[in-house]
C-alpha cells in the first residue's frame, strides 16, 4: 500500500491539495486438502452449475470455467476443451487506487474524489440466465447484440468464459462544490455556506452489466463467492443541495 499527500499550489487565492493512495494485491490459497466449489450460477437449465473454485495455488475468488470459443455453423457454442474447467482469472482486483483533489479559490471550494480498480473479473450471471437467444422463443427480451448474433435459439448457454468479463473501472465517487458567503459583523448569521454534492457521479467501464462493483452472494454450502453479478441493483447516484447557517 502507498499513500501520498501533496500541496500542489499555495497561492493566497488558489490552493490545491492532492491525496493519492494505491494498493497492489496478490493472494494465493494454500494448505487446504480438497477443491471447494462456489459461485452458484442461476438460470433455467443451469441447476448445479458453478463458476468458482477454491484450490491450492490459485487466488481467492478464482474462476474455473469451460472455455468458450464462439459458435459453429449451426449457431451452437464451441468449447475446445470439452467439459474441462480452466482457470480464467479472479474476482479480486490486483490494483486499487483513490485520488482526491481539494481546491480553494477565494470563498469557493471544490473536493473531487476518484476511485479505480483493475486486474479483476466479474461473472455476468444475469447475461447467462437472461440475455441468451433462446429466450426469444419464450417471448422474453434480450439485448440487441444477442438478437443479432450468430447464436442459435436452440443453443444451450452453459456456464463458461462467454459470460466472464473484465471489471476494470474508473469512478467519480463523490464531489462537493461549496461557497462561503461573507457575512456582516452584525448580520443575522455568523456564517452561511451553500453546497452541491454528488455521489457515484459517473462510471467508466467496459463491463456490460450494471456495475462492476456489485456482488451477489452465490454461496454453495456456506462458502461465500466473490465477483458474481445476478440481477444486482446498481450503486445509487445521488445529488444533494445543502445550506448551512451558523448563528
Amino acid at each position: 500500500m502507498f499513500s501520498l499527500n501533496y500541496d500542489v499550489l499555495r497561492d493566497k487565492k488558489l490552493q490545491w491539495q492532492v491525496g493519492y493512495n494505491m494498493t497492489y494485491l496478490v493472494n494465493k490459497v494454500s494448505g487446504i486438502g480438497t477443491t471447494i466449489n462456489t459461485g452458484a450460477v442461476s438460470g433455467q437449465g443451469l441447476s448445479g452449475a458453478y463458476a468458482q473454485q477454491i484450490r491450492n495455488g490459485y487466488p481467492v475468488g478464482a474462476f474455473f470455467l469451460r472455455e468458450f470459443a464462439g459458435y459453429n455453423a449451426e449457431g451452437k457454442g464451441i468449447y475446445p476443451n470439452g467439459e474441462q474447467l480452466t482457470y480464467a482469472g479472479n474476482a479480486i482486483p490486483k490494483f486499487n487506487f483513490g485520488l482526491n483533489n481539494n481546491f480553494t479559490y477565494g470563498n469557493w471550494n471544490l473536493s473531487v474524489f476518484f476511485t479505480a480498480a483493475t486486474g479483476f473479473y466479474v461473472y455476468n450471471n444475469t447475461a447467462n440466465a437472461i440475455f441468451i437467444k433462446g429466450n426469444l422463443r419464450n417471448g422474453r427480451n434480450v439485448t440487441k447484440a444477442v438478437a443479432s448474433s450468430a447464436e442459435s435459439p436452440d443453443n444451450f448457454a452453459e456456464a463458461s468464459t462467454r459470460f466472464l468479463e473484465k471489471g476494470n473501472f474508473l469512478r467519480l465517487s463523490n464531489f462537493t462544490l461549496g461557497y462561503n458567503f461573507k457575512m456582516a459583523e452584525r448580520g443575522f448569521a455568523k456564517s452561511v455556506r451553500l453546497s452541491l454534492s454528488g455521489q457515484n457521479v459517473f462510471l467508466v467501464t467496459k463491463y456490460t452489466g450494471v456495475d462492476p462493483e456489485v456482488n451477489t452472494n452465490k454461496a454453495i454450502d456456506g462458502v461465500t463467492s466473490i465477483g458474481m453479478d445476478y440481477t444486482s441493483y446498481p450503486s445509487a447516484r445521488t445529488f444533494t443541495l445543502g445550506l448551512n447557517v451558523g448563528f
